[in-house]
């Protein structure tokens, strides 16, 4: 009689063990690096990308949301919606709202622009700690919340900081630990820009990026809870070159109205005054398309009639920014075209104890990795989100 309590006592604890682990909360570590494109892993080794490959999740490539800039898909992934829905058209643009601008801190902090739920807010409405190490939206107060923690952006940070703090953070005391954790590299976006995609500066900066991964990986698992953190590692678009011989001086086309911004796209408003047909409008390499209501590209600005969008590769100046270059351009790689170009496309990866090992999965677009960030966290999405999880459910175990 006294053994078979023991053997009970022995399998209620038991149980009791196996019922705590399978209910002990989880977390997410999502990691972006800016400009990543899909192909670069192929370059050189990328041992810790190689790593989350074979013990992990991989996407073919990740497919943006219009336009292909950094400020509207990272807040595509935060929020799961197209820019129509989400509001961010641009890292600068103008709508009736005024002018929103990265380079300036009044309209980042201001929730006004910010159209959609991210994720730090459907978690934190749900009392979930979060913290954000630099993200879009992050530094405005949505829907009446800020992460817990999170940084104002400045540039120049050692990222292994950044990996330090998100450490530091994660081994908090469980009552204020964030369960949600998102970390932003600004490369290989910037050596993209200033050298081109194909450069040495960019293969340096996906070793980069790749030591940076492996410093992540390493750090996590000295924690405690390094079984409990699942990790997300994405980048917001791609990068193609551009040169001096695929510039459009759109001056030359004599347009009757306002042109707006410079580069892959441009915003068009008609004079009114003006006896204009859009349509006998002829402009090589350059799609012009509705501004409003474009449900093909899921883009709406009700300021503009129309976008010019360039062909990949190619580059739309007035004859101010060109004679102000001097027959240079500022930039050699560049991104913002349409999002069905391939070299537009971005990197998926997941790791950790939610999701299958060596497990590949075809080209999917990131407006569905809101919905996957709630389903880790246990949490019911935002509504009317553009995001489903259907899409990124077989990657989960």
């Amino acid at each position: 009689m006294l053994k078979n309590n023991k053997i009970n006592i022995l399998l209620v604890v038991f149980i009791s063990i196996i019922f705590c682990s399978n209910n002990e909360k989880e977390y997410v570590i999502l990691v972006s690096f800016d400009g990543f494109r899909h192909d670069y892993v192929d370059r050189i080794e990328t041992s810790y990308f190689d790593y989350v490959e074979k013990w992990g999740v991989k996407a073919k490539s990740l497919k943006p949301v219009f336009p292909s800039f950094t400020f509207p898909n990272h807040y595509a992934i935060a929020t799961g919606c197209y820019s129509n829905k989400h509001k961010i058209l641009g890292n600068e643009f103008n709508t009736e709202m005024g002018r929103y601008s990265y380079k300036d801190k009044s309209s980042v902090q201001d929730s006004k622009w910010y159209g959609a739920e991210p994720i730090w807010v459907t978690a934190e409405k749900n009392d979930i700690i979060t913290a954000t190490y630099f993200w879009v939206g992050s530094e405005a107060k949505i829907g009446g919340y800020y992460p817990t923690y999170y940084k104002n952006y400045e540039s120049g940070i050692n990222p292994y900081a950044k990996v330090d703090q998100a450490i530091e953070w994660l081994e908090y005391p469980v009552s204020s630990r964030p369960r949600l954790v998102c970390l932003y590299f600004e490369e290989p976006d910037h050596a993209g820009h200033v050298f081109g995609p194909n450069s040495i500066e960019v293969t340096n900066q996906i070793k980069s990026s790749d030591d940076i991964l492996g410093y992540l990986l390493k750090s996590i698992s000295k924690i405690d809870i390094f079984d409990k953190i699942n990790v997300v590692i994405v980048s917001d678009h791609g990068m193609v070159d551009v040169a001096l011989n695929q510039v459009i001086n759109i001056d030359d086309f004599n347009l009757p109205g306002i042109l707006d911004e410079k580069g892959p796209i441009m915003s068009f408003k008609v004079d009114s005054d003006m006896d204009f047909s859009i349509n006998e409008l002829n402009i090589p390499n350059v799609s012009i398309v509705p501004s409003r209501n474009n449900n093909n590209l899921n883009y709406h600005n009700s300021l503009y009639d129309y976008l010019f969008i360039a062909n990949e590769g190619w580059m739309m100046y007035k004859n101010e920014h060109i004679k102000q270059y001097d027959g240079k351009l500022p930039v050699k790689g560049m991104h913002g075209y349409d999002s069905d170009y391939m070299n537009m496309h971005a990197i998926f990866y997941a790791y950790g104890p939610r999701f299958k090992e060596n497990y590949k999965i075809e080209t999917f677009e990131l407006i569905h990795i809101y919905p996957l960030l709630c389903e880790l966290l246990g949490l019911n999405p935002s509504d009317n989100i553009d995001g489903d999880l259907r899409v990124l459910e077989s990657i989960l175990k």
